[in-house]
């Protein structure tokens, strides 16, 4: 197998696994029509004795756009999660989101020097 043929099958697998990601409680991956499409594009760009493909590299580019899509849908939602589904929140967890850590109050401080 040539290396190109083996990154092919590698960046296939990668949005395989993008897609079972994206819907983790569905019927399997192999089963959906975003799956069935990606194959049967990837049967049509075979070079066989017969024939040949438009391009050399023109499935590879299309899989890994289709690739980058995917795993910037899912970050995109994993960032709107992470930031945006928790409403109001206080002054020290903005704090801690952005990397900051708030001061200690005075209160705070004598109580540890108490105990």
């Amino acid at each position: 197998m040539n290396y190109s043929k083996s990154l092919t099958l590698s960046v296939l697998r990668r949005i395989s696994h993008e897609l079972r990601r994206a819907n983790p409680n569905l019927k399997p991956v192999s089963q959906t029509t975003a799956f069935s499409y990606l194959m049967n594009e990837y049967r049509k760009h075979q070079v066989t004795e017969k024939r040949t493909c438009k391009s050399a590299e023109e499935l590879s580019t299309m899989a890994k756009t289709y690739l980058c899509y995917l795993q910037s849908l899912r970050q995109n939602q994993e960032l709107i999660d992470r930031y945006h589904s928790h409403g109001e929140r206080s002054v020290e967890e903005t704090a801690r989101l952005v990397g900051f850590t708030l001061p200690k109050s005075a209160n705070e401080e004598s109580s540890e020097k108490e105990t």
